[in-house]
C-alpha cells in the first residue's frame, strides 16, 4: 500500500476527536433524560433520571384525600419501580 492512500496523523487525530465529542454529547443527552410512570390507580406519578434516581414525586390530591397511608405508600413504590424499569431499558 502506498503512503498516498494512508490518512495523515493529523487526519486520524481529527477523526478521533470528532468521535470523542460525539460520544460525549450522547452520554450527556442520555444523562439528562427523564422517565415518568404512574401507579395503577393514578394516585402517584414519579420521575426518575436515566440512572433510575428519583427526581420528582407528584401525588393526586383528590385521590390521596380518599386513600389510607398504606395504599399511598404502595402506590409510590409501584410508580417508582415502573419508572426505574423504564429508565433501565433506556440505558
Amino acid at each position: 500500500m502506498s503512503e498516498k492512500n494512508l490518512p495523515s496523523l493529523d487526519d486520524l487525530l481529527a477523526q478521533s476527536d470528532r468521535v470523542d465529542r460525539r460520544l460525549l454529547a450522547q452520554r450527556r443527552q442520555a444523562g439528562q433524560q427523564r422517565v415518568k410512570a404512574q401507579d395503577d390507580w393514578g394516585l402517584v406519578e414519579v420521575t426518575v433520571d436515566s440512572r433510575g434516581r428519583l427526581q420528582e414525586v407528584a401525588i393526586n390530591a383528590d385521590l390521596a384525600a380518599r386513600t389510607n397511608l398504606t395504599d399511598l405508600a404502595e402506590a409510590m413504590l409501584q410508580a417508582a419501580r415502573a419508572a426505574q424499569s423504564r429508565a433501565e431499558v433506556l440505558s
